[in-house]
C-alpha cells in the first residue's frame, strides 16, 4: 500500500515582512545603541565603546584594557549597550538567505574566496558543492546585498576574525564554520523580534520562519522582479526540477492577481443585463380592434408588427443571429439536434 504523506505547509513572506525581518536582524547586530549613549562619558567608557564597536566580547575588552570583566559590564550598562557574546553576523545571515536564496547548508559552506564583489552590477558568489549537480552554480547578487556583505567582512576584520580566502563568510564566535542549527536560530530570533514590533503597532505577527522560508521568499520576489522568468530563477536557486519553482509560482499567482472576484462579479452583471434586455418590450403593441373589410367579409383584427431589426434575414444569419445568446458557455446553435426518420 502506498500511504499518502501530506505535504507540509511551506510559506513565504511578503516583501514588507521580509524587510521587517532584515531590519530586526540588523538591530540585533548593534551592540551599542547611539540613542542611549550619554553625551559625556569618561575615558574608560570611551575605550570600552570603541572596542565594543569592533566586535569585541566583554571578556576580550577586559583582557585588552586590563580591568575586571564586571567593570566592563558596568560601563556597558551606562552606555546602553546590549551585553552579548559578540558579533556573529545576524544581518548577513538573513540578508544572504532572503536576497539570494541559498540553502542553509550552502550558506554555511560559503567561503570568502567564493565571493566576487569587484563589480557591483555583476557581483556573485559560487556554490562549489551542493546536494545535486544542478546545485553547483554561480548565484548573482544584488547591489544592496553587496553592501551588506562588505560591511559584514569589515566587521569581521575589526573583530579580529580571520578574513582570508579560505575562511568562512558566516562564522561562529571562534571564527569557524557556523552550524545550520545556529543559522536557523538566528533567523528565528530575528523573526520573533520583528513579530513583536509588528504586534506593538497593531499588525498581525509573522508566521513561523525558517531559513527555507527565506529561500522561498527570494524565489517569489525573483519571479516578480524578472517577469516570471522561471528558468533564470531555477538557475539561481539550483532547482533540478521546475516543479519546485512552479510550486512557489502557483502560490504567488494567488497573491499577485487578486482581481478574480472583480472579474467574476462583472460577468454576473453582464449576464443580468442581457436577461433584462431580452425581457424588455421591443415595441409598443397597437390597440387591437375590429376592421371592416369589403362587403360580405368578416371583420378581422390587426396587430402592429414588431419593428424589424437592422439588416435583412441574410445579414442576420451572417452576424450569427441563429446562434444562442452568449453566456458563460460558448455559443451553440439553438437547434443543434435534428431528428429524422428513414
Amino acid at each position: 500500500m502506498r500511504v499518502h504523506v501530506p505535504k507540509p505547509n511551506r510559506t513565504f513572506l511578503e516583501m514588507d515582512e521580509l524587510a521587517c525581518v532584515l531590519d530586526a536582524a540588523a538591530k540585533q547586530d548593534r551592540t551599542l545603541d547611539p540613542a542611549l549613549t550619554p553625551k559625556k562619558i569618561g575615558p574608560t567608557s570611551t575605550l570600552v565603546a570603541h572596542l565594543l564597536a569592533q566586535g569585541k566580547r566583554p571578556g576580550e575588552i577586559a583582557e585588552t584594557l586590563g580591568i575586571a570583566k564586571s567593570t566592563v559590564t558596568h560601563h556597558l550598562r551606562q552606555l546602553g549597550a546590549t551585553v552579548g557574546r559578540g558579533y556573529v553576523g545576524r544581518r548577513a545571515v538573513c540578508e544572504i538567505l532572503g536576497r539570494s536564496g541559498p540553502r542553509v547548508g550552502e550558506l554555511c559552506d560559503i567561503r570568502i574566496g567564493h565571493v566576487r564583489l569587484h563589480d557591483p552590477e555583476g557581483a556573485r558568489f559560487r556554490i562549489p558543492d551542493a546536494k545535486t549537480e544542478t546545485g553547483i552554480r554561480e548565484v548573482q547578487i544584488s547591489p544592496d546585498l553587496v553592501e551588506a556583505i562588505i560591511e559584514h567582512i569589515d566587521q569581521l576584520r575589526r573583530a579580529g576574525r580571520p578574513t582570508g580566502p579560505n575562511d568562512y563568510l558566516v562564522q561562529n564566535l571562534k571564527g569557524g564554520q557556523m552550524s545550520r542549527q545556529r543559522a536557523a536560530k538566528i533567523v528565528s530570533e530575528a523573526a520573533r523580534q520583528a513579530s513583536e514590533e509588528l504586534a506593538a503597532n497593531g499588525l498581525p505577527p509573522l508566521p513561523r520562519i525558517t531559513p527555507h522560508s527565506l529561500r522561498r521568499t527570494y524565489i517569489s520576489i525573483a519571479l516578480l522582479a524578472n517577469s516570471f522568468d522561471v528558468k533564470w530563477v531555477m538557475g539561481q536557486v539550483g532547482h533540478a526540477d521546475s516543479k519546485m519553482t512552479l510550486d512557489v509560482y502557483a502560490q504567488l499567482e494567488q497573491r499577485v492577481d487578486r482581481s478574480h472576484g472583480t472579474s467574476f462579479d462583472r460577468l454576473i452583471r453582464n449576464a443580468r443585463g442581457q436577461v433584462a434586455a431580452d425581457l424588455a418590450p421591443q415595441a409598443e403593441v397597437a390597440t387591437i380592434g375590429p376592421r371592416l373589410g369589403h362587403e360580405g367579409e368578416k371583420p378581422t383584427k390587426t396587430v402592429a408588427k414588431r419593428p424589424r431589426r437592422e439588416g435583412s434575414k441574410r445579414a442576420d444569419l451572417q452576424r450569427g443571429r441563429h446562434m444562442a445568446r452568449p453566456g458563460f458557455e460558448p455559443g451553440t446553435p439553438r437547434f443543434s439536434v435534428v431528428c429524422s426518420t428513414n
